[in-house]
């Protein structure tokens, strides 16, 4: 008998969409126009994601974002698509900035997608990005778990 679906978690959903349009309006030439817009966005979503997570276990928090991040690259019909989910899931990384343990798998799960089509345009500068923000999350959570894995993710590029 297959295992019922969760239930769906709204809040979670509203802020998940609230990070996409903001990656979607606001792209990398702009945060760097208008930093202070950007950032106070990214304030009033991590006040709300600190006012959700207390009512939630960490590992349903961290389901529900791994399943975000698939979902997000199973969208991609193009190869400009992988940039579009990739500033999805370093947007949800800022928003996420007090939980690293629990956004660090779904840019993971980032990087192993993108490895799978680093031939295509653009993707080898989106992959260096999460793989980058990763390596900060790491040091930021002292996690050496997820520190050695970006190592190896590194020591397995090609030269």
């Amino acid at each position: 008998m297959p295992l019922p679906e969760p239930i769906a978690d709204l809040e979670l959903e509203r802020l998940l969409g609230a990070v996409n349009e903001l990656a979607a309006s606001v792209g990398v030439a702009q945060a760097r126009a208008a930093p202070e817009a950007f950032l106070e966005r990214v304030a009033e979503l991590q006040g709300q994601f600190a006012a959700l997570r207390p009512l939630r276990e960490d590992i349903e928090l961290e389901c529900r974002l791994l399943d975000y991040a698939e979902h997000r690259f199973t969208l991609v019909d193009e190869a400009r698509d992988y940039g579009r989910a990739t500033e999805e899931l370093l947007t949800a990384s800022l928003v996420l900035a007090s939980a690293p343990e629990l956004i660090a798998p779904a840019l993971q799960r980032g990087v192993v997608r993108l490895s799978a089509v680093l031939s295509e345009p653009g993707v080898p500068q989106s992959f260096g990005r999460l793989l980058r923000r990763l390596r900060e999350l790491a040091r930021q959570s002292g996690s050496d778990d997820l520190r050695a894995w970006v190592d190896g993710v590194v020591a397995a590029l090609p030269d």
